[in-house]
């Protein structure tokens, strides 16, 4: 007759040579009413006027909703239609555009930049001289996030460290990556996006450079104590920071994301998409994303334009964006599950509610 400890022996044994189980994903009903109770509250206790916020289920939006205005003292109210300054979200939109340019054998990841024209960093390191598109956006070229004397400078660009040593975060060097972009195509930042993403996906109020439409739905960027600050209208398309965007266009993203991993997608091959989502290089330095139950981060890596999380459901892709104009937003997809969430807020302490968010309801 077996014993207690023998049954307790062979159950673990069962458990652990057993698949792990993906705990089931929450009813949008429940979740809704979740946020609809955490939001507001949120908002409040942090000096946020407003949020907008849509979940993406089995690749399509499923829900969506604005809380509060786009201006404080303002009654104009957000929506998931109104649009954001997506702030550092902006790369990995790069990063599809740039992977486009691989499926069409235009642009190689691991070719020498300086293969595409002529060198325009200095001063002229030999060490840039290795660096590659597959650098460029995991972070790993050698770049510091901005120059001195402040971003879109024209002074020397130092080399912090050996291309391809380590993770570095770099606005310059995903900057650099669009000029070189532009110089393969022929065309600026914001004619390419348009062409390539946002018009084949229906983004109709997205775009790299501020415009009198995008303007008609802006929200107005708020300090830390909750006070308007001056609106943004960036002219100048800068891939690391200027996008302007809605929380619903940005899902859209998401969406084709996921269905290009599935093979699925006419603009992105699934080769390439899994490239974006290969892990490229470890990032023990920054800490993973607080979610609840399985999706919670274990370890961080770096892909080709997103932040990847290891969790115990699979990798979570996700990226976050912080403008000093008054912004804060985050977004996330796990394509193991097809889910995926975009928030935006129009606040300096954005952040703080949004990572509160992340940690109640983020294991879509």
């Amino acid at each position: 007759m077996p014993t207690i400890r023998s049954l307790l022996l062979v159950l673990a044994l069962v458990a652990v040579s057993s698949p792990m189980r993906a705990a089931s994903p929450p009813d949008i009903a429940a979740l809704a009413a979740t946020l609809d109770r955490l939001v507001p509250s949120l908002l409040a206790e942090h000096h946020v006027p407003g949020l907008a916020i849509t979940l993406v289920r089995n690749r399509q939006i499923v829900w969506a909703q604005g809380y509060g205005v786009r201006t404080a003292g303002g009654s104009e109210p957000v929506t998931p239609d109104t649009v954001f300054e997506a702030a550092s979200m902006s790369k990995p939109v790069l990063a599809m555009l740039a992977l486009q340019l691989v499926d069409a054998k235009r642009l190689n990841l691991d070719q020498p930049m300086v293969a595409y024209g002529p060198e325009v960093l200095v001063p002229d390191q030999p060490g840039k001289r290795r660096v590659t598109a597959r650098m460029l956006l995991s972070h790993t070229a050698g770049y510091p996030n901005w120059r001195p004397g402040g971003e879109e400078g024209e002074g020397p660009l130092p080399l912090l460290f050996q291309p391809g040593e380590r993770f570095g975060y770099s606005g310059e060097g995903i900057f650099y990556l669009q000029r070189r972009i532009e110089h393969i195509t022929g065309q600026p930042l914001t004619h390419l996006a348009q062409r390539s993403l946002f018009e084949p996906l229906g983004l109709l109020h997205s775009d790299f450079g501020w415009t009198p439409q995008i303007g008609e739905r802006q929200a107005t960027g708020h300090g830390e104590d909750g006070a308007a600050l001056p609106p943004s209208k960036y002219l100048l398309p800068n891939a690391a920071y200027t996008l302007y965007t809605t929380a619903n266009d940005y899902a859209r993203l998401l969406m084709e994301m996921l269905k290009a991993e599935r093979g699925m997608s006419p603009l992105l091959s699934r080769v390439a998409a899994q490239e974006m989502l290969r892990h490229q290089v470890a990032v023990p330095a920054r800490e993973p994303i607080e979610r609840p139950g399985a999706a919670q981060g274990q370890a961080v890596h770096w892909g080709l334009g997103w932040s990847l999380n290891t969790t115990a459901q699979g990798d979570i892709a996700h990226h976050s964006g912080a403008n000093r104009t008054g912004f804060r937003c985050y977004a996330q997809f796990s394509p193991t599950r097809g889910s995926g969430l975009v928030i935006l807020t129009n606040g300096l302490q954005g952040d703080e509610v949004w990572k509160r968010i992340v940690a109640a309801v983020g294991d879509l």
